[in-house]
């Protein structure tokens, strides 16, 4: 069974997008996000934009709301000049105001989604290297950013940039949140991945094995779960263990029939 890259969006939390329906209260939302076309760091954005004085905001959020409906219902050209404007916006709001990093951060998705990833490369920097320094560089909002960065760069098979900024994010998030923590185990889950991927069998058992424990303790992220149960199989599967990756399989098949009669 080949191993498939599996994007997995950092999100913060059970937050409100500024759209026309409520997003799901669910960690793992990335069949939510293919569906409708959205990006992590609209979910920063309105993380942070919930958080700040109303009288502040209104022409951002507006450029802001204006440029995830314009990309959104594919007026892709509509969306970039609203994400310009937002990036005008938020450079007047001081150097320890974080809207800045969160345009340039939307900005950098939206390139990257347009297959633009140069010009989303640079931002994605800039963008991290702004939030250490209104944020300070171990914070929880770095760390999850860290991990984003992560991702794209695992989606441009550039895997040895990726590899330390998953480890960075991880040792962040941990430290903060505790190793139990659905964020946390994304991580683990996505690094494992890129372990899997590149036949360093050792270190992604030791990961999917932890993780597995976790997981295998709580109801709230099933989806995950599943994940682990196919690609621990496979690992089972890649290092002659075959006889072992069996019972995975037919947990990842019963859990995948659960899910589904639960849709």
């Amino acid at each position: 069974m080949p191993v498939q890259a599996r994007v997995i969006f950092i999100v913060l939390g059970s937050v409100k997008l500024p759209h026309r329906e409520a997003v799901p209260h669910s960690f793992y939302l990335m069949a939510w996000f293919v569906t409708h076309k959205l990006t992590p760091s609209a979910f920063l954005a309105a993380a942070i934009l919930t958080s700040l004085p109303a009288c502040q905001q209104a022409t951002w959020r507006q450029q802001m709301d204006a440029a995830v409906f314009a990309q959104q219902d594919g007026r892709f050209e509509a969306a970039e000049e609203f994400f310009h404007a937002a990036e005008r916006s938020a450079t007047e709001f001081g150097p320890t105001d974080p809207r800045l990093a969160v345009t340039l951060g939307s900005l950098a998705n939206f390139y990257h989604s347009q297959a633009r990833d140069e010009e989303a490369e640079l931002l994605y920097l800039e963008s991290l290297e702004l939030l250490r320094q209104t944020d300070g560089p171990t914070s929880a909002r770095v760390g999850r950013f860290t991990a984003d960065l992560a991702l794209f760069y695992t989606a441009l098979d550039r895997t040895e940039e990726a590899e330390p900024l998953y480890e960075r994010a991880l040792k962040t998030l941990t430290l903060l949140q505790g190793p139990a923590d659905d964020e946390v185990v994304t991580i683990q889950v996505a690094l494992a991945s890129l372990y899997l991927q590149q036949k360093r069998y050792t270190d992604a058992e030791l990961l999917y094995s932890e993780v597995l424990a976790i997981l295998r303790n709580s109801e709230s992220n099933l989806d995950q779960l599943l994940v682990v149960l196919e690609d621990y199989a496979t690992l089972m599967h890649s290092t002659g263990r075959g006889d072992e990756g069996i019972p995975l399989e037919s947990q990842a098949i019963d859990l995948r029939t659960r899910l589904q009669l639960e849709q």
